[in-house]
């Protein structure tokens, strides 16, 4: 999966394969990063088995009015949609986020 850090945000794009009469579909996924302070990154040091809270992510489906062939074509999409993004707002949504 091809990612992206913008603003403070992972960006990933990917595509699903084909489920029965399902066709592929590409995805952008955007992720909030930790911000780490060092009293932070001391105590996870001191403390490997208490596990951080994973952040909440975003999943766009894009380019709904488009089907796929293949699920490459739908991975080739998302990654030429993840190099368009520039920016990502403070709710998580890339810009600019096609169809």
């Amino acid at each position: 999966m091809p990612e992206k850090i913008i603003n403070g945000f992972s960006v990933v794009a990917y595509a699903t394969q084909p489920e029965g009469r399902t066709p592929p579909r590409a995805f952008i996924e955007t992720r909030r990063l930790p911000a780490k302070t060092d009293a932070q990154t001391a105590r996870a040091d001191a403390e490997p088995e208490n596990e951080a809270q994973e952040p909440e992510s975003l999943v766009f489906e894009i380019f709904l009015s488009r089907r796929f062939r293949s699920t490459i074509e739908a991975m080739s999409a998302a990654r030429n949609a993840l190099d368009r993004v520039a920016t990502v707002d403070e709710g998580g949504v890339p810009d600019p986020l096609p169809e």
